[in-house]
């Protein structure tokens, strides 16, 4: 995806949304082995009713990104700790068709990157604090769900875990509920 681009409803019909459907679908099974592309894959494919040209224009940069970037991956390496850390963010009503926050995560195990989530979140926050917090709460989910996996299949990680927020206000509550 372009950086700071937001898509919306608006704008002109693509002329061929079955092009873009059929399109959108084989991107959306390549987005399974390739998680670089999951979130722009799963923003594009929001519009597959009614696709405009700008929509088009994006599914053309994410096919200009692949091409560009055959091969990518995730590499793991062993260091030295098993410390179970996690990034969360939200951008507070980002989606501009039903003011929306989006949610996400990233966890990360010994350094490497293990687990991470995008999503929309289900209600419409009344602040950027609140949004945060939503965000934090499933990451602390996806925390303890990942030290219960480890510590099943024998691997100790130190507790507690590191979550970190940008937002002053949703660590404020955190800390003090």
């Amino acid at each position: 995806m372009v950086p700071n681009v937001q898509l919306t409803r608006e704008g002109m019909p693509f002329e061929d949304p079955e092009r873009y459907r059929r399109l959108v679908g084989k991107l959306n099974y390549l987005a399974v082995t390739r998680p670089d592309i999951a979130y722009s894959v799963s923003v594009v494919s929001q519009y597959m009713s009614s696709p405009t040209i700008d929509h088009w224009a994006a599914v053309e940069h994410i096919l200009c990104y692949l091409k560009g970037a055959p091969g990518r991956g995730i590499v793991y390496q062993n260091h030295d700790h098993m410390r179970i850390e996690c990034f969360a963010d939200a951008d507070w009503a980002g989606s501009k068709d039903d003011r929306r926050s989006t949610s996400g995560y990233c966890v990360f195990v010994g350094g490497n990157l293990v687990s991470w989530k995008s999503k929309k979140q289900n209600v419409v926050s009344r602040s950027s604090a609140e949004s945060e917090y939503r965000a934090m709460a499933q990451s602390a989910c996806e925390i303890i769900w990942i030290h219960h996996l480890l510590n099943e299949i024998g691997l100790k990680t130190p507790m507690p875990a590191q979550l970190w927020c940008d937002n002053q206000a949703a660590i404020h509550i955190a800390n003090n509920p």
